[in-house]
């Protein structure tokens, strides 16, 4: 039976997230990485979603989004991630082989001014904090190298304006307790089932 979409809360800003299976690589070449950005810039022209930041990186992705209606994000990541999983199975050679994707993407409700700029560094520094590069606007596969070159390709503006110097600001590694709470988010979203419920069947440790 087909999963029903998920329904978000209209006006919400999200930060999204999913990865490659058993942390497989998604990308492994720029063909590949320019390849998903246009299943997005597709998708975009039958779903238009308004997307305020995004980092494409060899095994999973972020996105920060706006979207305009409860389902608006649904259908648009069915879109671009079926096309992508059936090309990926293609070029790999591993049609019928199990899931591209770890599971259906994770959502999460920005729910502060401090937080939203918060999430924003945290997605457009993952490429210099994974090594990939010195300076985020030198990572191809994000909104910042598209900011930075003053030609919106997959970016619109959000509900609150970028201060001045936000590419110097990117490189600033975030403070250790906010970017230990953003990591903890992205651990969760990504922990097996299982693990889950062996949390909440575990009996409690004697004294507590």
């Amino acid at each position: 039976m087909p999963r029903s979409r998920r329904v978000i809360p209209p006006g919400s800003v999200l930060h999204v997230l999913n990865r490659g299976n058993d942390r497989r690589a998604l990308f492994r070449s720029d063909t590949e990485f320019g390849v998903f950005r246009d299943l997005m810039r597709r998708a975009a022209t039958r779903t238009p979603l308004r997307i305020l930041a995004y980092a494409l990186m060899p095994n999973h992705w972020h996105l920060v989004v706006w979207p305009e209606t409860g389902t608006q994000l649904s259908r648009f990541l069915q879109a671009v991630c079926t096309a992508h999983a059936a090309r990926w199975r293609r070029e790999t050679g591993s049609v019928g082989e199990g899931h591209v994707y770890q599971d259906r993407f994770h959502a999460f409700v920005i729910e502060s001014e401090r937080q939203y700029f918060n999430v924003l560094r945290y997605v457009e520094a993952n490429p210099v904090r994974a090594g990939l590069v010195q300076s985020a606007a030198a990572w191809r596969w994000s909104s910042l190298r598209e900011r930075e070159s003053g030609v919106a390709d997959l970016i619109t503006a959000g509900p609150l304006a970028l201060p001045p110097g936000w590419a110097t600001l990117v490189d600033q590694s975030l403070p250790a307790p906010i970017l230990d709470e953003l990591r903890a988010r992205h651990r969760s979203a990504f922990r097996p089932a299982w693990q889950d419920r062996g949390r909440r069947q575990s009996p409690p440790a004697p004294g507590r």
